[in-house]
């Protein structure tokens, strides 16, 4: 063999060598920090159900899971509450069914530091029951308050969504999980992709640990070029989104004339209430906005309050905002932390106290000198 070819030879037997070596050096720290991860949850507080996808695990406590003093409990009903739930709500108590995505379940921080149960420390009339739910759209949300949270008696029914939530509603898959869709049939609202297919929760299972192998630089380098590929070949055009969103807003009308149904029927009154995300304020809004005229227009036609708490967080300074977020790096990045959830509660609060509709079921209020403090302080 020639000198030029045994160095070439040399040479390619160092890269696959030096290929190995990186890439077993990061399957280990890979490892090591899943297995930081999975020590920290303690174990899993979501399970498989037919109907909505996913749900909490009933009776499950995770101490500690957000770090020190972030624990999660999920009571005998699958709610993240501390305690179960009578059917009738207490003489002299109004009760209050939160229902949303992770930001109403409080990703990141523990029971009591959740928007939705810090009303409670506002008004101790109040009993809330925290029906949030990580990676739920609002189709999931109004689905799982129709079938579990409707079994409870209250006075006010706060479904909380993010923009993310519109866009979650076009699909039947979430982060690998398949989950229900919303359509609509002969006019009403009628339920597709149920059961919900049972074998995602075992294949996303599975691809969180084939993920293992992205580790290896070869492997990404290929990943990345197979992407850019596709992508060039199924590239989302304007009028197709268009369609899409304009048949979520036809879903979501049908969903708005329930709760006012509901609101008719059993006294329960519906709020909607929009936050936001820390990219959404740090950017221009432009898409937000969009939703908002439609939600503004459609709750104005129903009488159903909608609490905008996006414009509420624009009025603060950037650094403020920033500082009601968990950081990245940190146990539920980008959700609330405590101080942001008490902010988002105290805004709840007020525009519950003020609001037409809502205000008469709270008077006389003798908590208004107290939500002034707590505000001033968040």
């Amino acid at each position: 063999m020639s000198v030029v070819g045994t160095i070439a030879i040399g040479a390619v037997a160092t890269f696959v060598t030096l290929v190995f070596m990186e890439g077993l050096a990061s399957l280990v720290l890979s490892v090591r920090d899943r297995r930081r991860v999975l020590w920290a949850a303690g174990r899993k507080r979501s399970t498989y159900d037919p109907d909505l996808g996913w749900v909490n695990t009933p009776n499950t406590h995770i101490p500690d899971l957000y770090g020190p003093g972030g624990a999660v409990r999920i009571n005998s009903q699958g709610f993240r509450n501390s305690y179960d739930f009578d059917p009738v709500v207490a003489e002299g108590r109004l009760r209050v069914i939160c229902s949303g995505d992770s930001f109403t379940f409080g990703e990141g921080v523990a029971n009591d530091k959740t928007w939705c149960q810090l009303l409670a420390d506002l008004d101790p009339r109040l009993e809330p029951v925290n029906l949030g739910q990580t990676g739920y759209g609002i189709d999931q949300a109004y689905l799982w308050y129709k079938r579990d949270g409707l079994r409870l008696s209250h006075q006010f029914h706060l479904l909380e969504f993010i923009t993310d939530d519109f866009y979650r509603m076009q699909t039947a898959v979430f982060a690998g999980y398949a989950k229900p869709v919303l359509d609509i049939v002969h006019g009403r609202l009628a339920v597709t992709n149920v059961p919900v297919p049972r074998r995602s929760y075992y294949l996303t299972w599975l691809e969180r640990h084939l993920k293992n192998l992205s580790r290896f630089r070869t492997v990404e380098f290929c990943s990345r070029t197979f992407l850019k590929v596709r992508a060039s070949t199924a590239e989302d055009s304007v009028e197709a989104r268009q369609a899409r969103n304009t048949k979520t807003r036809e879903v979501l009308r049908k969903i708005f004339e329930d709760l006012k149904n509901l609101r008719d029927e059993r006294s329960i009154q519906p709020v909607l209430v929009y936050l936001p995300t820390l990219h959404e304020l740090m950017g221009s809004g432009h898409e937000s906005q969009e939703w908002v005229e439609f939600l503004t227009a459609e709750c104005d036609a129903l009488g159903i309050p909608l609490f905008d708490v996006m414009s509420d967080f624009r009025r603060l300074p950037a650094h403020q905002v920033v500082g009601m977020y968990i950081a990245e790096g940190q146990s539920g990045p980008n959700h609330f932390n405590a101080q942001g959830n008490a902010f988002v509660a105290a805004t709840i609060y007020r525009k519950l106290v003020n609001h037409p509709s809502t205000a008469e079921r709270l008077s006389p209020n003798t908590e208004r000198s107290r939500l002034g403090d707590i505000a001033c302080s968040v």
